[in-house]
């Protein structure tokens, strides 16, 4: 209940959100789907047990957006992978020295493998956040944003879901 919630310090509770998710095993669309590219929801990833990148990324960035949680969150796009973010001043006091993505506003969180929380690949990056896209590496737009947006109905997906939660 709420007051065992207040109990447990903010780092466990993010800890533990984290561990869901990389409980859930990884799996690529044409593994689990049969379809060379396939966005599950939240329950399907849930249901399931399992998701790629973007799926699990979806899973965490849907929680730690909640009140429960209440965090400004990104989606942060490297050239073939997703991943996480969470903005740096939401997060507990125990990680106050993770590394931050280039621009200076994000921390990173891996969702398929277990790697420290601010731990990611130097390579482009482009986020989507609330109600906006921020290319935080210019390199990012051709490097990362080509292959993002080749599927326009994936930056639609994310597009309804920030009208629905600005932040």
């Amino acid at each position: 209940g709420e007051s065992a919630r207040r109990s447990l310090p903010e780092s466990v509770l993010l800890d533990g959100a984290i561990g869901l998710v990389h409980s859930l095993k990884y799996a690529t669309d044409a593994e689990s789907m049969g379809a060379p590219d396939y966005i599950r929801t939240v329950e399907e990833t849930l249901v399931d047990g399992c998701g790629d990148c973007e799926d699990l990324t979806y899973l965490l960035v849907g929680m730690l957006s909640q009140l429960a949680f209440g965090y400004r969150t990104a989606m942060v796009i490297l050239p073939g992978h997703m991943l996480a973010g969470v903005h740096r001043d939401d997060l507990p006091a125990a990680y106050a020295d993770a590394p931050i993505l280039p621009g200076g506003t994000y921390v990173a969180i891996e969702c398929t493998t277990s790697r420290p929380i601010g731990d990611f690949k130097n390579e482009p990056v482009l986020a989507v956040y609330g109600d906006g896209v921020e290319y935080i590496d210019q390199s990012a737009i051709a490097d990362t944003g080509e292959e993002f947006f080749q599927d326009p109905t994936q930056f639609q997906t994310i597009a309804d879901a920030s009208v629905k939660r600005p932040h």
